[in-house]
């Protein structure tokens, strides 16, 4: 789901609601963090509206009134826009919070005409609940013991969802749904830290044409019902004074990558840089040889080989690629459909045939150039003799957000582990790894103009100090056992590490000094504060320790090495340091 500009990206401060048992943050147009008692219960419920290439419309709320009913009771009424990319619509939202329930009503009507994927509201569950077990009803009230899925579910784990109910901390809940019929999707395969229950189902047919003033209306209802002797709320945990690097290793820093880009900006040489990416359409040759004209004098300037990328609609779209390539400068090399985006059987068997007949003695990819959807959904027809698998990250597929782009950090990793198991050993290539979708590859249409891609590919947190810590926190996440590379960005342009004028990013400024790192061992940080990144890297006799903080306000944090000093570092909002130790 590409998602149209939010030219607001940093998040204004959060409005906390509580009523009775229940407290919530309303975050623009989302209820977020949902608790009961001081419990979590639900990551948010928000209302989506996506055009017919799964485009999500950016909402804004137009006004916001309360009604206070009491000790017991609140009533949140918003009415919240949402335009972009030629479409628009209009919606009501009324949060209504009496005793134990909490219900969300949506009434949605159309200006004018577009087509749509879908309208209403969604469910986020939190990751954590993950293994927990739930019952699906269905509108027959046919009802299905079942529980969340542990590793990344490919499809659909929840199907004909009229209503869940689940326990949490002492307390049964249950979220009732009307308007239409839910499902559930395991959104970690996009890195969300979320599952989402949505609708309409994706069996019936889409896009569906939305005509002026037709309506939408749904409403989800959640009740909580206390155990006779409910789970306290939990004590916050008093923050760690002193966070501890220990002498132990937890891994290797992976050899860092990038992409080729078209803006004709001078690179120079960056040591230990793995692989400069380069994909290369087939079926049109002269523009193959174009981009790939380019490519090669940017990985000359950097001093790195390419690692290159097929797409193509045929196995025949191969060989005259291969053709245009100088396989003796190439460290990797994989082909994947225009299609379905992954390494498909036929144009495995020719790539395989292809490079053993002119001898190319690099490393074979296969995977998916896309989501980790697309290998965890094709994983039956990945080669078993390729030598390595790859796939790209986005954290935008579903939400702009800021505080969704960092929590997605963590369910990186997890789609990285996923990856691992699915490969069975094979060494794992992540990447690109892009603030936004390098493509749509879910869209129905595709043709798009110049303008368009470049607001559905470009975000103007590129050049901020915020992309040097999200990037920190990213190569915090991916350092596993098994993760041989990862490639950010691109080299330069709006999507690089460096601006067309010239001007290295925040970003680049760290990817060069962890670039050069590489296979340094990384020390073990047992103890995390939301938030805040600690990577501390052993080089030189010492430790350089890269921290990052991913929040709205300054942090200052003592650091103590488990072999001598206690340091404090000072982290501005949204930024990155570093400090060396001997």
């Amino acid at each position: 789901m590409i998602l149209a500009e939010n030219t607001s990206r940093f998040p204004a401060p959060a409005r906390t609601i509580e009523s009775g048992p229940w407290r919530l943050q309303l975050r623009g147009d989302e209820l977020a963090d949902i608790e009961y008692r001081g419990h979590p219960v639900l990551r948010a419920i928000r209302p989506v509206v996506r055009d017919h290439d799964w485009r999500t419309l950016i909402p804004a709320v137009q006004s916001v009134t309360g009604d206070d009913d009491g000790a017991d009771g609140f009533t949140l009424r918003l009415a919240v826009s949402f335009t972009g990319f030629g479409a628009e619509y209009a919606a009501d939202l009324e949060v209504i919070i009496s005793g134990n329930e909490l219900m969300v009503a949506f009434d949605g009507t159309s200006p004018s005409e577009f087509r749509s994927n879908r309208i209403g509201l969604v469910v986020l569950h939190r990751p954590d609940d993950a293994g927990r077990n739930v019952t699906i009803s269905a509108p027959d009230q046919t009802r299905t013991e079942s529980a969340f899925p542990t590793d990344i579910s490919p499809h659909q784990p929840f199907v004909d969802i009229a209503a869940m109910a689940w326990d949490r901390d002492g307390t049964a809940f249950a979220l009732e749904f009307s308007g239409d019929v839910f499902e559930t999707e395991d959104q970690r395969n996009w890195t969300d830290a979320s599952f989402k229950t949505y609708s309409t189902p994706l069996s019936r047919p889409f896009p569906v044409s939305v005509h002026a003033g037709d309506q939408v209306q749904q409403r989800i209802r959640l009740t909580a019902e206390p155990a006779a002797a409910p789970a306290e709320a939990p004590s916050p945990e008093p923050a760690d004074d002193v966070l501890t690097v220990r002498r132990q290793v937890r891994g290797r820093v992976p050899a860092l990558g990038t992409s080729s880009s078209q803006p004709a900006v001078r690179l120079g040489p960056v040591p230990g840089l793995d692989a400069l990416i380069v994909e290369l359409a087939g079926g049109d040759n002269a523009t193959a040889a174009g981009i790939l004209r380019n490519a090669v004098q940017q990985a000359t300037e950097l001093g790195v080989p390419l690692d290159a990328r097929i797409i193509a609609a045929s196995a025949g779209d191969v060989a005259p690629v291969l053709d245009l390539l100088p396989l003796g400068n190439v460290a990797r090399l994989g082909a994947f459909s225009s299609d379905s985006h992954v390494t498909e059987p036929a144009l495995w068997e020719e790539l395989h045939a292809e490079a053993v007949r002119r001898g190319f003695t690099g490393t074979l990819l296969a995977g998916a150039r896309s989501h980790f959807t697309e290998l965890n959904r094709r994983q039956d027809v990945l080669p078993g003799d390729a030598g390595a698998i790859t796939y790209s990250i986005t954290p935008q597929m579903h939400a702009t957000e800021v505080p969704h782009i960092v929590e997605s950090l963590p369910i990186q990793r997890l789609t990285a582990l996923n990856a691992l198991r699915i490969g069975s050993g094979k060494a794992l290539h992540v990447g690109p790894v892009t603030l936004k979708a390098r493509f749509n590859a879910v869209a129905t249409d595709g043709a798009y103009d110049a303008g368009t891609i470049k607001q559905m590919t470009t975000d103007p947190l590129q050049a901020e100090d915020f992309t040097a810590a999200w990037l920190l926190g990213s190569i915090n996440a991916l350092t596993l056992p098994g993760v041989d590379s990862v490639s950010y960005f691109e080299a330069s342009g709006p999507r690089g590490l460096i601006t067309e004028d010239e001007t290295p990013t925040p970003a680049f400024r760290l990817f060069e000094k962890l670039a050069a790192l590489r296979d340094a061992y990384v020390l073990e940080v047992p103890h995390s504060v939301p938030g805040l990144v600690l990577y501390p890297v052993s080089a030189d006799s010492g430790v350089l320790l890269f921290a990052a903080n991913l929040t709205a306000a300054p942090r200052s944090v003592a650091v103590r090495l488990e072999y001598g000093g206690t340091h404090t570092l000072d982290i501005p909002a949204w930024s990155h340091t570093a400090r060396r130790f001997s």
